[in-house]
């Protein structure tokens, strides 16, 4: 037995299988545990996405996204949106919204859900030409939908989207995001994509909106 007692031996052989126990449990887990990537909120909120008629999209922040394409610049930022796309009147030609998940299934408002159904007025643009969407974002909303302070554009790309390869969103201070367009639109009482209203989790009830937003329409 090499100098080892018995006891000895069967002590080591009892301490091995022990520890492989351990080490099998802490990597294995159950099969219905939620990985480490996805916390239960984040399931729940994609599930209500998709059961509210969205696709769940996912998309990364780039700049440049008008230039060409091998002069991009990929940033950082990833981001899963909820995204609505519908025909308008009949036509061929689709419309889409994108949402953050935490603003269209959380009970609680966000600014992103607070500006969009407050519904408050675009003004015009100073200048010919300018993007009113992303003119409203930053002036009417106080959010932001810029790149930098140079006329390079910016936007959320998924390469694979065969039509809404870029969108662009109008992002809070409170990390919530909304389509800059879609917001725009609404305001101006066209849809595009789905009318969120009546899809947010959030609904403000008989208190009304919070006087967040100026001008807001009832």
């Amino acid at each position: 037995m090499g100098g080892h007692s018995l006891k000895q031996v069967v002590g080591l052989v009892v301490a091995v299988v022990v520890l492989a126990s351990c080490a099998a449990s802490s990597t294995s887990g159950s099969p219905s545990a939620v990985p480490r990537s996805a916390t239960p909120d984040q399931v729940a909120a994609e599930a209500y996405c998709t059961q509210q008629g969205g696709q769940l999209v996912d998309r990364v922040a780039m700049s440049n996204t008008n230039g060409d394409p091998s002069a991009r610049l990929e940033l950082a930022g990833r981001v899963r949106l909820c995204e609505f796309e519908s025909t308008v009147d009949g036509d061929d030609s689709a419309t889409r919204i994108s949402v953050d998940l935490t603003t269209l299934s959380s009970e609680e408002p966000t600014l992103a859900a607070i500006a969009y159904l407050s519904k408050v007025p675009t003004p015009d643009p100073p200048t010919v030409g300018q993007n009113p969407a992303e003119y409203t974002c930053r002036v009417s909303l106080q959010g932001t939908a810029s790149f930098g302070n140079t006329n390079l554009s910016g936007g959320w790309v998924d390469a694979s989207q065969p039509v809404f390869e870029v969108m662009d969103l109008c992002v809070f201070a409170d990390g919530s995001a909304i389509d800059e367009f879609g917001i725009w639109y609404y305001a101006n009482d066209i849809v595009r994509g789905a009318d969120l209203a009546p899809l947010l989790r959030y609904q403000p009830g008989a208190e009304g909106l919070p006087p967040i937003y100026e001008r807001s329409r009832p």
